[in-house]
């Protein structure tokens, strides 16, 4: 009980690994019960059937929630490690020069353009046609490649050390993630490779328009923040000071306005991740080594 409270509590990038990790482990204890009671109604493999994403648009109309749920779903262990350890490493720098709220977005985001990019291209083109009726694609690599190259993008001379000693440039990691996907798909896992480029295409496209100036993650934050507004506190509207010059009398005052408590949660939810990045640099590197800004943000958070 312990453990989930510390991963609810955790950051967005943790939540994201802990809920494929804990969707992998439900799947391979079902595989294991089935297989210790010789059960014949193999419920693991009717799960993925109603869980992964398939390309044939009429089997698709009716599993219609297919296209985010499969972006949580992995076959092996050496699928869900690959995915997982990308996920940490990049979801490390994203959430580092962005947020949690980015990292959720762009990951679901990201996961969705895949599926639409695997039953695109499988509808689409005449490779796929003998394999159209009974191919499905699952795994969380789309989402991750979303990750991956929107780093990659927005910071492209970043350098990311392998094994702490071999120093990468983003830009040749993703060009090279990108190249490996693309020249992959006549292989065994097309409709994987495709989905990952689906994923790459929206990272890259989200670190362009970031870059100048325009969020396209904003409305899907809003809707998540409203969500989640939902199952956060019944108080009535929390009172907002503004200061208000008085002329007359040459004094300041406080004067009480609202604030929803979308914008609130969403305040406070930003502050938190603020506060977590602040003490995750102090852990690794010393309060001395914070800016005035972080200094300054950490001392106020501290009074409240």
């Amino acid at each position: 009980m312990n453990s989930l409270k510390s991963i609810a509590k955790g950051s967005m990038l943790t939540k994201l690994i802990a809920a494929n990790v804990i969707v992998f482990v439900i799947f391979k204890v079902a595989e294991l019960v089935n297989f210790l009671f010789s059960s014949p109604l193999a419920l693991e493999d009717a799960a993925f059937d109603y869980l992964a994403v398939p390309a044939d648009l009429s089997k698709l109309a009716s599993r219609f929630w297919t296209p985010l749920t499969y972006m949580f779903l992995h076959t092996g262990f050496l699928h869900i490690l690959g995915n997982m350890l990308w996920l940490f490493f990049l979801g490390k720098v994203f959430f580092d020069i962005f947020n949690g709220r980015r990292l959720f977005a762009v990951y679901i985001i990201g996961g969705l353009c895949g599926a639409l990019f695997y039953v695109a291209a499988y509808n689409l083109f005449p490779a796929f046609e003998s394999v159209l009726p009974v191919s499905c694609c699952m795994g969380a690599s789309a989402a991750v490649s979303a990750v991956v190259i929107a780093v990659c993008v927005y910071k492209p001379k970043e350098k990311l050390y392998f094994f702490g000693i071999l120093p990468v440039e983003l830009k040749w990691l993703g060009i090279i993630y990108v190249l490996v996907d693309l020249l992959s798909i006549a292989g065994n896992n097309a409709g994987g490779h495709i989905s990952h480029l689906g994923g790459a295409a929206f990272g890259a496209t989200f670190a362009f328009c970031l870059i100048k100036g325009k969020d396209i993650t904003q409305w899907f934050c809003s809707i998540t923040d409203t969500v989640v507004s939902w199952f956060g506190s019944d108080s009535p509207k929390r009172p907002k000071m503004k200061v208000t010059y008085n002329k007359s009398n040459n004094v300041e005052y406080a004067e009480a306005t609202t604030v929803s408590d979308e914008d609130y949660n969403r305040r406070k939810h930003d502050e938190n991740e603020q506060i977590d990045r602040i003490l995750e640099k102090i852990s690794k590197s010393g309060y001395d080594n914070l800016t005035k800004e972080e200094k300054d943000f950490l001392f106020r958070a501290s009074r409240k």
